[in-house]
């Protein structure tokens, strides 16, 4: 569909990929916005309206569901009418409800895989590699289903993989992160999430209650955070959950002093791991600590402060 305003087609887009509309629609820069079926504040939306007015991208951190908007050619299409406003608003409470159970069935598989697991131990090849602890991880077997290069699909299993558990706001376990012991042919990181179980808003941490608390990425970074400091670290997992997790955190521990520790991403465009975390540390009333050389987290850091060389 057409749009004669630029301000319709964003607030279409808005609603097709089930996110909040802000009170201002604004050019020429990204805006934060919450998914409708996250809680207030989740930050787990991006849109964005081209500074010639003529379209724009929007983002659902969540479903990881992105798309694009645009006006007609001439720009001279009728405004959104109700009836169209109303097939999209059905069209989001569909895919709400299908977000939502697609999310928990998930839970219940990651519960079901957590139970079973193992706790981790202090020779896991991973481990070892990050000179790192368990800090109550587990092992388990990574059951996937992958499409290989011809297109065939298959069941990969991995054995002895490390396994992170994700929780959300109330404590609940929702997901699970698995880290291989090896590189694997068929995936392109040696980790995984669980399909369907989302990410944004969703967290772990290591470490009891602290006056201040780190938020970082990833879990070798915050065992490494943690065994430096003792101070309850945080794992968003990615740079894009980080404001996410420090609103949690914010609305949990109003009194606590929040550090982001950021990944220092200088040989990627924009260095998103510190860009994210200063966004986030904004939002929340904290500070940000980055790693004093380039391409580096604080775990790859101290492996350099070890002599085991730069290995970001």
């Amino acid at each position: 569909m057409s749009f004669q305003h630029i301000e319709d087609a964003a607030r279409a887009a808005l609603a097709n990929y089930g996110l909040v509309q802000p009170k201002y629609l604004k050019r020429d820069t990204f805006q934060v916005v919450d998914v409708e079926d996250g809680k207030r504040g989740n930050g787990a939306g991006r849109i964005k309206i081209f500074a010639d007015g003529k379209g724009g991208i929007v983002q659902n951190w969540k479903t990881g569901e992105k798309g694009s908007f645009f006006l007609n050619a001439e720009g001279q299409a009728t405004a959104l009418s109700e009836a169209e406003r109303q097939r999209i608003e059905r069209e989001r409470k569909r895919r709400q409800a299908e977000e939502l159970a697609r999310m928990d069935r998930a839970a219940k598989r990651a519960l079901a895989i957590w139970t079973a697991a193992e706790p981790a131990p202090l020779d896991h090849p991973y481990l070892l590699a990050k000179q790192i602890k368990p800090h109550a991880a587990r092992v388990g077997t990574w059951k996937r289903t992958v499409t290989d290069a011809t297109g065939t699909k298959q069941t990969v299993s991995i054995e002895n993989s490390l396994l992170i558990p994700l929780f959300d706001h109330i404590g609940a376990l929702r997901s699970l992160q698995a880290i291989f012991p090896d590189k694997h042919p068929l995936f392109t990181r040696n980790k995984d999430f669980l399909p369907g179980g989302g990410l944004a808003g969703l967290f772990w941490w290591i470490g009891a209650k602290t006056d201040t608390v780190l938020i970082c990425e990833g879990f070798a970074t915050a065992c490494t955070l943690y065994e430096k400091t003792r101070i309850k670290t945080y794992m968003a997992f990615t740079a894009n959950n980080l404001l996410a997790v420090g609103l949690t955190v914010r609305e949990k521990l109003p009194n606590a002093k929040i550090v982001f520790a950021a990944d220092n991403d200088t040989e990627t465009a924009g260095n998103p791991g510190l860009t994210k975390a200063n966004e986030a540390a904004a939002a929340v009333g904290g500070s940000v600590m980055v790693p004093p050389i380039p391409n580096a987290d604080f775990n790859d850091y101290q492996i350099f402060l070890n002599g085991g060389g730069h290995v970001g």
